[in-house]
């Protein structure tokens, strides 16, 4: 189920929220730092609306110590209080707890009469109305959430975020050692959540569980090749004032705490889901689960807020643009046939991720509002991770520390090779997340915002860029370029498509091989297993990055058919990064009255 906070987990732009928000007793009359405040108007309604969402964000700002690190560097000068844990709770019992709290919020948000509200409240009142209804919708199929998987599930992008965890002083050192000896009991709670599920009845099969297991082995390795030992030293770098000695003194503590307790938590983690071998009977989608049907259906509009009415006919949205992207590459093969032997060579002419960072965003701005430009810092996937890490991913900045992004690069991964690192870095740097998160902040939105996830509108924007990248870079012929994006456009299509085959529909891996025949001439059984495999893993995960792109393009051309020469492509963009991420219904509202707004002009 997805988090209230966007931090932790949901940092890790690729990865997906797997623990849900507790609420603490904080006043908005707290809040202090003028980027996180809205001044209250005499408008009741308008205040009434302020003191919630002000409350919303000190209830769930604070609900662990990782969360917390992630979303403010410096939580005092807000008057947070301690966290009541470390990394939140896995229970069963507090996860429907926790979807209980939406129906509070709800209640008292719909008390509010919109129409009293100033524009932005307005727009921020169907942002979160929308938001809170859509989670609502799973409530009762809490035992459904899964927040074990292969590549994105928590086990694996764990690591990555205690490794990037940021020391501004020397009592992050401290709560860092705090995280990693609290990891074992964390971990406990996972398994006494999943052994919840395997009495439910709605355990992962064995197929499934054996590569979550494989996941976790690069971690059971000692602690001198630890991911974190590696990135240990060069944190406390950064802090000022600490003698050799004290140095010295903290690596030894944390190569104690690694060994006592980060890897032996891995290896009781491993144990115990080992024991739980044979307990998932169900295999494949989770339409094959008693209620999966209805909770899948819950994460695709959780993980999409797609404009879509029903799931069907987002399917056949989904078909027709394959098509239609099947048939403009037609097209530009017909006039040039010789491009289809230049597609499995191709290659950007930039290879350096630095020189490509500055490139991309000096083009940028050709078609984008003028871009922020924050630091930045290139991190590369330690070797033996890369078999279970994404090709690439960004880590956001805390509210308070705008400017601090960092990019992390799988070189293991095919498409972060350095011939096609260029594309790669355009959704994770400029003009995709990178950029859009930085011009987000610097928006100044209001603070419960920050806490909202809406996955299909950053992700789909970082698609979009990322097409659209395929025509910036001068040593690429255009139209190879843009056959190029087609490839890379229907390939996530019929990613987002089987998506909803196996996990709404029943497929099997012989259905995903008779469909891919369809496009293939002799599609490998090898690989429809593991495109079976991989939507079985992470349901509704690849929905976000097309359904998004789908949705953002299908906008733009809608704002070109309607304004004609009035249209300008850099208005378009800053009116999508103006709105920010929300519901697609709400994102769509808003464009017709921009669009009406245009046409009014002279």
């Amino acid at each position: 189920m997805k988090p209230f906070i966007a931090a932790a987990l949901a940092s890790l732009v690729l990865a997906a929220g797997a623990s849900l928000s507790g609420c603490q007793n904080f006043s908005s009359a707290d809040l202090e730092l003028p980027s996180l405040t809205r001044h209250a108007s005499e408008n009741n309604s308008q205040s009434s609306f302020l003191a919630l969402t002000n409350q919303l964000f000190y209830e769930n700002a604070a609900s662990s110590l990782l969360d917390r690190h992630y979303l403010l560097a410096h939580p005092e000068k807000l008057g947070l209080n301690e966290p009541e844990s470390l990394y939140g709770s896995l229970s069963l019992e507090d996860l429907v707890q926790s979807t209980a709290s939406f129906s509070s919020y709800l209640d008292q948000l719909e008390a509010i009469n919109p129409i009293n509200l100033d524009q932005q409240s307005q727009l921020d009142y169907q942002i979160l109305k929308t938001y809170l209804k859509t989670q609502l919708s799973c409530q009762g199929m809490e035992g459904y959430v899964q927040p074990l998987s292969p590549t994105i599930g928590l086990q694996a992008q764990l690591p990555v975020l205690l490794a990037e965890y940021a020391f501004y002083t020397e009592d992050d050192v401290e709560d860092y050692f705090s995280l990693l000896a609290g990891l074992p009991d964390y971990f406990q709670q996972l398994l006494d959540l999943e052994q919840e599920k395997a009495a439910m009845g709605l355990m992962m099969s064995d197929h499934s569980l054996k590569r979550v297991l494989e996941s976790c082995q690069p971690y059971l390795s000692s602690g001198e090749d630890c991911i974190l030992t590696e990135t240990f030293s060069k944190r406390l770098e950064s802090l000022e004032g600490l003698s050799p000695e004290k140095k010295k003194s903290l690596d030894l503590r944390h190569q104690q705490l690694i060994n006592t307790a980060f890897i032996p938590a891995y290896t009781a983690l491993a144990e115990g889901l080992t024991k739980l071998m044979g307990t998932g009977k169900t295999e494949g989608g989770l339409c094959n689960y008693p209620e999966g049907k209805a909770y899948y259906r819950y994460l695709v509009y959780s993980s999409t807020f797609t404009s879509c009415q029903s799931i069907d006919t987002l399917r056949k949205v989904i078909e027709n643009r394959i098509w239609q992207d099947f048939q403009e590459a037609a097209a530009i093969l017909q006039k040039d046939p010789g491009l289809l032997k230049q597609i499995d060579q191709a290659s950007f002419s930039l290879t350096d991720p630095e020189e490509i960072l500055a490139f991309l965003r000096e083009e940028t701005a050709q078609s984008f509002p003028q871009p922020i430009c924050p630091d930045y810092t290139i991190c590369y996937v330690p070797d033996a991770l890369e078999s279970v890490l994404s090709p690439a991913f960004y880590l956001t900045p805390p509210l308070d520390q705008a400017g601090t992004n960092t990019i992390y690069i799988n070189q293991g991964s095919a498409s972060s090779s350095p011939e096609q690192l260029f594309s790669t870095l355009a959704h994770e740097g400029y003009p995709g997340h990178l950029y859009q998160t930085n011009y987000f902040l610097a928006s100044d939105p209001a603070p419960f915002r920050h806490l909202l996830s809406f996955g299909a509108y950053t992700e789909g924007w970082a698609t979009y860029v990322e097409m659209e990248s395929y025509q910036m870079d001068p040593g690429l012929n255009p139209q190879l370029g843009r056959l190029l994006a087609l490839n890379s456009s229907i390939t996530l299509g019929l990613h987002a498509y089987l998506d909803i085959m196996v996990n709404d529909q029943g497929w099997n891996v012989s259905d995903i091989h008779q469909y891919l025949s369809q496009y293939y001439a002799d599609p490998d059984q090898s690989y429809a297993a593991a495109l079976y495999d991989a939507m079985v893993d992470n349901p509704a995960n690849y929905l976000e990055y097309y359904v998004g792109y789908l949705e953002i393009t299908d906008m733009r051309q809608k704002a070109e058919n309607a304004l004609g020469k009035k249209f300008q492509l850099m208005d378009f963009h800053r009116f999508l990064l103006d709105v920010g991420p929300a519901p697609f219904t709400v994102i769509r509202e808003a464009l017709e009255q921009w669009i009406n707004e245009r046409l009014s002009r002279p």
